[in-house]
């Protein structure tokens, strides 16, 4: 199958998108093809696809032993991300280490997560899985760093919190997924950021801030990599450039101002996410892990790409008039747009991961291949492997 699994996924993604409906109750019907899709291709694929998953692999099958407890060290890393380890004991005890019913077990447990959040806030389904899609959120974070593909799943219920404002549900949340991956936590401020109201003086706050977060990226940088990796610091050399993802972020926020405004609440709060999703994201030149950071919050891009081009699909707390765009576009040139940026998208996809060279066959994510494809002696091969 190799890489074009993934060009097929986008293909349904659009063509179906165009052939079922994308507003009303209706729309459920496409959102749940969509779920069955991505579940299927994510849990059914070979188990050992990328090097991560043999090293989660490689653990799994011993944590099904019983005589390795519960708060082992080499269970429970003295709570660090011990919500995952838990998880992966659970599942290996009561399938007797078979690691890839656990993997059936993430793929529906995200893509549900995801549907429901499109579901309910998205106002064109299609668009939103074709970001999904092409920002390789799926590609990355459901089929190789599974940890945190399900702490990501679990701040999308955070996300709907936010919205509903249910602090109590979201601080829980955040907990949970940070019990899962510790770097989770970054997340938390997002409750008290979402409630700020967006006017011109806070964007420029929020560019004093960026400047000065700026100035002083390297104890920051030194800090966060303390945070993600128990060994310390990792690679947090003086680097000035920020990158090309950091731009990307960038555009993505000003083209929600020009374009829609800071009238609908819900679109406010999801660019402050996305403002922060390019503060963290300055930070990739030191260590490509903030690029990490910065997924938790611009995951949230399969909503607020959508929003910028088209109306809300409930009803939602509206700012004062004043706070219009400063640019009015028909219906008619927003749908060009959106053909316009379909097609970076696309193009972006092919650039950042499908199109890349991996030079690693252990990492090889390209290379897919279904579980029943590989001889289950390549298999056992492949799982001694991962022992080191």
């Amino acid at each position: 199958m190799g890489v074009n699994i993934y060009w097929y996924i986008v293909a349904i993604v659009i063509v179906l998108g165009m052939i079922l409906p994308q507003e009303g109750k209706d729309r459920k019907y496409y959102i749940l093809l969509m779920t069955v899709v991505h579940t299927f291709v994510c849990g059914w694929r070979y188990m050992y696809l990328t090097g991560d998953l043999r090293k989660y692999a490689y653990h799994y099958e011993l944590y099904k032993s019983s005589s390795l407890g519960w708060f082992d060290e080499a269970v429970f890393h003295g709570g660090r991300n011990a919500g995952f380890q838990w998880i992966c004991k659970f599942f290996s005890v009561i399938t007797d280490g078979d690691f890839h019913i656990f993997l059936i077990f993430l793929a529906i447990f995200t893509q549900v997560a995801v549907a429901i959040l499109i579901y309910i806030y998205s106002p064109k389904p299609w668009f939103s899985y074709l970001i999904w899609n092409c920002m390789s959120f799926f590609l990355v974070y459901d089929f190789s760093t599974i940890k945190q593909g399900l702490a990501m799943a679990v701040l999308m219920y955070a996300m709907i919190a936010v919205f509903e404002k249910r602090r109590k549900s979201f601080i829980i949340l955040v907990l949970l997924a940070g019990f899962i991956h510790a770097p989770a936590l970054v997340f938390l401020p997002t409750y008290y950021i979402a409630n700020k109201k967006i006017t011109e003086n806070t964007v420029i706050v929020y560019i004093i801030i960026m400047i000065a977060v700026f100035i002083f990226k390297q104890p920051i940088a030194e800090w966060g990599t303390d945070i993600y990796y128990e060994e310390g610091v990792v690679n947090t050399n003086k680097i000035i450039s920020l990158g090309g993802r950091f731009v990307v972020i960038l555009l993505i926020a000003l083209v929600g101002i020009l374009i829609k405004g800071f009238r609908e609440k819900q679109f406010e709060t999801l660019f402050t996410l996305m403002v922060v999703a390019a503060s963290i994201q300055m930070f990739s030149g030191y260590n490509n892990v903030f690029t990490r950071f910065s997924d938790y919050y611009l995951q949230f891009s399969i909503l607020y790409i959508p929003m910028i081009f088209y109306s809300p699909i409930r009803e939602v707390p509206m700012s004062d008039e004043k706070n219009l765009p400063p640019f009015i576009f028909d219906k008619d040139s927003l749908k060009f747009f959106v053909i316009i940026l379909t097609g970076i998208m696309i193009w972006w996809y092919d650039a950042t991961c499908l199109g890349l060279k991996i030079e690693d066959k252990a990492d090889n994510y390209l290379n897919y291949r279904f579980q029943w494809e590989v001889p289950n002696e390549q298999q056992t091969n492949q799982m001694e492997d991962a022992e080191f």
